[in-house]
């Protein structure tokens, strides 16, 4: 009546699949980012660790780990990220490990960056500095005179 053989019948869950479950979560979230829609305003600051898109305007600083600014997307505030994708308009700084400017950008901001791609047609108004300074290998093929 109550034998081994009996309970991999049942249609309840077994433990060994909720591990699963968890490990799963975590992929999804740092996956997927949060998206603000064109009809949304925001005035304060987002901090996040995970991806975050603005379609929107944010009247405010972002300090997520990735950060898309849509082509009808506005920001006016700061904006420090690793990694930074550019379509719409930005006002304030920027700083993030890569900044990626498409054609649609209209940027007028001060970055502070390591790699910086900026495509034709975008518009950029500010002050571009190096995140690491100057790397070793510049430092050596100067010599002095």
């Amino acid at each position: 009546m109550f034998n081994k053989t009996n309970s991999s019948s049942s249609s309840a869950p077994s433990a060994p699949d909720m591990p699963a479950k968890k490990t799963s979560t975590p992929t999804r979230s740092a996956a997927v980012p949060s998206i603000f829609g064109s009809d949304i305003v925001i005035t304060g600051d987002i901090k996040t660790d995970g991806h975050i898109q603005i379609d929107g305007r944010l009247d405010g600083n972002i300090h997520a780990g990735n950060v898309t600014i849509g082509e009808k997307g506005a920001v006016n505030g700061k904006v420090v990220a690793t990694a930074v994708h550019i379509r719409g308009k930005v006002t304030g700084k920027i700083e993030a490990d890569i900044v990626d400017l498409s054609e649609t950008a209209n940027v007028q901001a001060d970055l502070v960056q390591d790699q910086l791609m900026i495509a034709n047609g975008a518009f950029f108004d500010g002050k571009c500095t190096r995140k690491s300074g100057v790397t070793a290998s510049a430092k050596s093929s100067k010599k002095p005179a």
